[in-house]
């Protein structure tokens, strides 16, 4: 019998075993896919350079995750290459100057504009489907938006960065522009959380051959610890162990289990006993979310030779966003786009083909007729994936975090909860993935002391 079984390979999972491995700790990490890594995976391309088909960007405050990477003697680098940023608005494409001359936010300064942005674009969800709301509130949301910015944002840096890239997208802010109008601005036109990302506001960073070598890394140090192609199709906990049934017939007894699964995945074992009624219907109000991941390969990274950074947003069309992903060294150029929500949806029932095709038109709209002869199309559709059913993480449908959130990751016995989607800090993310093993990890090592 094992002191801790873990389900999923992921890096919440091999974070955990990590830290109870290194208290001497029994362990076995059990991956149903013949790969770790769960929502990071590399492809490996002919030439030897490789794509990123899950999470990459390593965002202001993942500390946990710089930690461990540090720690396997990875390297972080920042984006490819300086540019503008194309904005596609109302059928026109404008080159937005890059950010990377001006001062650099602090983190003070990117903690506030990040919250300023979760606020605004709450705001603007609100406004757009709650009519009761809006009628209610009138008179507040007539109020200057140039107000709301210095109310919500409290630093100078953050209210500068803001104010850059709200112009960018929708034009100069007339004087006497009102929250109103600015909540139909944000809720028509593109993304600026994606724009501030990519314009360099927010200086994301990647690591040095792909996050997939950090879940490799940790699976490398834990060695025969974990096994590929162990699906776990049934649960059997109680007050003092487990035991998992394999697809395969084999069973696994552990004094503690550790599940990483997102929540719907984990409904769908079978538990027994079953798990609370409750956790059911809140798992079933969290939908994954619904990404597919797409890269145009071209000979060459063309784009900067217009000054470009290959980075974009769009008010419209099936691809809204994409980045310059070219790994350093990489003679190809690689341009990575997303089809999200109801365009993946829609997109994912129809031919890859199709998805291509939509693909090169954006680009085409974005960098011009150079775009329109790549040398191949790849993709990764998270929410086809069985053992994932989608990306990036999991929406927390309204109330249901306030209600249920918190004691999403309280464990019931024996088993225990680890993940992107159970951490109460940096939910959805890596960071919230590496934070959750790592004290889930705690928690089940205090259990077995």
């Amino acid at each position: 019998m094992f002191d801790c079984a873990i389900i999923g390979a992921g890096l919440a999972g091999l974070v955990a075993a990590q830290h109870l491995v290194e208290r001497g700790l029994s362990v076995t990490v059990l991956e149903a896919r013949n790969r770790v890594g769960g929502r990071v995976e590399n492809k490996t391309l002919n030439d030897g350079s490789y794509l990123e088909l899950g999470g990459q960007w390593i965002g202001p405050g993942f500390d946990s995750l710089r930690e461990l990477i540090d720690d396997l003697g990875l390297d972080v680098v920042g984006m490819p290459a300086p540019g503008n940023l194309i904005v596609r608005l109302r059928g026109q494409a404008l080159a937005v100057p890059s950010s990377e001359d001006e001062p650099a936010l602090t983190p003070f300064e990117v903690s506030d504009l990040g919250q300023g942005l979760l606020r605004l674009r709450r705001l603007a969800e609100r406004f757009r489907s709650d009519n009761a709301w809006r009628k209610a509130n009138d008179a507040w949301l007539n109020q200057d938006l140039r107000r709301w910015i210095t109310t919500n944002l409290r630093t100078q840096g953050a209210q500068r960065r803001f104010s850059e890239v709200y112009a960018a997208a929708f034009g100069p802010m007339p004087k006497e522009c009102t929250l109103l109008e600015g909540l139909h601005q944000v809720n028509s036109g593109p993304d600026l959380e994606t724009m501030l990302a990519s314009n360099g506001g927010l200086h994301q960073r990647r690591v040095q051959g792909g996050m997939a070598t950090v879940a490799e890394g940790l699976a490398a140090k834990l060695g025969s610890v974990v096994r590929l192609g162990a699906e776990v199709v049934k649960v059997e906990h109680s007050a003092t162990s487990a035991r998992l049934h394999l697809a395969d017939g084999e069973v696994v007894e552990a004094k503690q289990l550790i599940s990483t699964l997102p929540p719907r995945l984990a409904m769908a074992l079978d538990h027994e006993p079953p798990l609370p009624a409750w956790r059911a219907e809140a798992a079933d109000k969290v939908a994954p979310g619904n990404v597919i991941k797409a890269f145009l390969v071209y000979e060459t990274p063309f784009w900067r030779e217009q000054g470009l950074s290959g980075q974009s947003s769009a008010d419209e069309g099936p691809v809204r966003v994409t980045f310059d992903t070219t790994a350093e060294g990489a003679a190809k150029g690689h341009l990575m786009g997303y089809f999200e929500g109801a365009d993946a949806d829609s997109l994912s029932r129809r031919s890859v083909t199709l998805r291509e095709r939509a693909f090169i038109d954006s680009a085409v709209r974005s960098f011009g007729q150079q775009a329109a002869e790549p040398l191949a199309y790849f993709e990764r559709d998270w929410a086809a994936e069985r053992y994932t059913g989608g990306c990036h993480g999991a929406h927390f449908s309204p109330g249901v975090w306030t209600t249920n959130g918190p004691v999403l990751a309280e464990p019931d016995g024996v088993l225990h909860w680890a993940g992107a989607e159970y951490s109460t800090r940096f939910n959805g993310y890596m960071e919230g993935a590496v934070r959750s093993g790592r004290e889930v990890a705690a928690v089940v090592a205090r259990n077995l002391a």
